[in-house]
């Protein structure tokens, strides 16, 4: 009977013992959890392209060109085209079905110009066969870069060019001979093109020797290369908003311009930037076009609420800088891609600048190689060395100690960043 209850009474005892045991293991590991867990964020990469947007207004010495008369126009060149006093810059017809008539001449004639050229001997004699396939493949890349941007208006250059090298490539590898029967059928549809658009009834010609633009905005008068240092940035912000408010209209009876400097003046009002400055060469894009354009800065004002108005000088022109007074630019600068790092997280080890990192239960010090700073973060080059930061490395944003595991006490020279994780040395930006 006494060795029953004793029994039992053993039994309890040791089933509470272990039931404790099991309750301190637990509560250790919960209490190891909630204090092991550290303040991380993992490394990933970032690019960092800091252009500046803005609206640009084209600011150039213009001469409106007029006509009075109620003949149908069609013009003869392309914007920004170079032309000479006395040139007729658009023909007059009667109707637009014989100014249609007259446009579709031009095309034709420039096809039979274009397949003269590509079976001249001094063009198939001379060309290899590797060079004219890759220029073929360098016109169908840009072919569909205009089409997926809608850029027509450079389709129709970039497409002759294109049936061009073609063509020469059909008479090089022996596919085609001649293209004289071709060159006979389109020589007699521009015969009949030629009776349906009869004789123009006049001309627009050129006042002046200059560059031609088949359009005018009403702001010719207002806006000059000499009127531009006394611009402000309410004139320049009043000018945008008269053109798309549609509050400015064309000279009467204008049919297009003419501008005598090849360059021009492009004013923008920006935020404040201490990168433009003064006589700074910097680079310019349009939304328009992929094309890169080199300006200078030729002035900058500063303005209320962190504004400043830029003058710029372009001396390039093409027919997306000719095609209109108002575009959306971007003054491009360096990209750096990288990995981002939280500035907050940097630590010196004697002239390294670097992180920890939590690799398993391991606190690692690993180096970076800083190519851009931010206010609040760095880039950091992309490598594929161990001992510097690697992606999807698992960055301490917390205060080192060397009580930490996997953590040496750093030597006497060694500098550690406190509490407001600012790190010591040189940090001017790299960009």
């Amino acid at each position: 009977m006494r060795s029953g209850l004793y029994n039992r009474f053993v039994t309890r005892v040791l089933v509470l013992l272990v039931t404790a045991l099991l309750l301190t293991m637990i509560g250790s590991q919960i209490y190891r959890y909630i204090n092991d867990r550290h303040d991380t964020q993992e490394a990933v990469l970032a690019t960092i392209n800091e252009d500046i947007d803005f609206t640009g207004v084209i600011i150039r010495d213009e001469t409106p060109l007029t006509y009075n008369g109620s003949d149908v126009i069609s013009y003869v060149y392309s914007d920004g085209s170079k032309v000479s006093k006395g040139d007729a810059v658009a023909q007059l017809f009667n109707s637009q079905e014989a100014a249609n008539a007259e446009k579709k001449l031009r095309q034709v004639n420039n096809q039979i110009e274009l397949l003269k050229r590509a079976q001249n001997p001094g063009t198939t004699d001379y060309v290899q066969p590797e060079s004219i396939s890759n220029k073929i493949d360098e016109h169908y890349k840009h072919l569909m870069s205009f089409t997926n941007k809608g850029e027509y208006g450079s389709f129709a250059s970039v497409k002759d060019d294109m049936s061009l090298v073609m063509n020469i490539y059909n008479i090089i590898s022996g596919s085609t001979t001649d293209y004289n029967d071709r060159i006979a059928l389109l020589e007699a549809k521009a015969a009949t093109l030629q009776a349906q658009a009869a004789s123009a009834n006049g001309t627009v010609n050129a006042s002046k020797t200059g560059y031609f633009v088949s359009y005018c905005d009403g702001f010719e008068s207002r806006l000059n290369t000499q009127k531009a240092d006394s611009l402000t940035i309410e004139d320049v912000e009043k000018v945008i908003s008269d053109r798309y408010s549609g509050q400015v209209s064309p000279p009467a009876g204008s049919v297009g311009k003419l501008f005598e400097e090849y360059s021009c003046l492009i004013a923008g009002v920006i935020e404040a930037d201490p990168r433009v400055v003064e006589n700074a060469s910097m680079r310019l894009t349009l939304d328009s076009t992929d094309n890169v354009y080199s300006v200078t800065v030729k002035s900058v004002k500063k303005g209320a609420d962190g504004k400043e108005l830029v003058i710029l000088s372009c001396d390039y022109l093409d027919e997306y800088i000719a095609a209109s007074r108002i575009q959306s630019m971007q003054l491009i600068f360096d990209e750096y891609s990288g990995i981002k790092v939280p500035r907050s997280a940097i630590r010196f080890r004697g002239d390294d600048k670097g992180v920890y990192v939590i690799l398993g239960e391991d606190i690692t010090f690993k180096k970076i190689d800083v190519i851009y700073e931010g206010d609040d973060f760095v880039i950091s080059k992309n490598t594929s060395q161990e001992d510097h930061l690697l992606l999807y490395d698992q960055i301490l944003l917390e205060v080192v100690s060397e009580q930490d595991v996997g953590i040496k006490e750093p030597g006497p020279d060694s500098d550690v960043s406190g509490g407001d994780g600012k790190p010591q040395g040189d940090t001017s930006k790299s960009g």
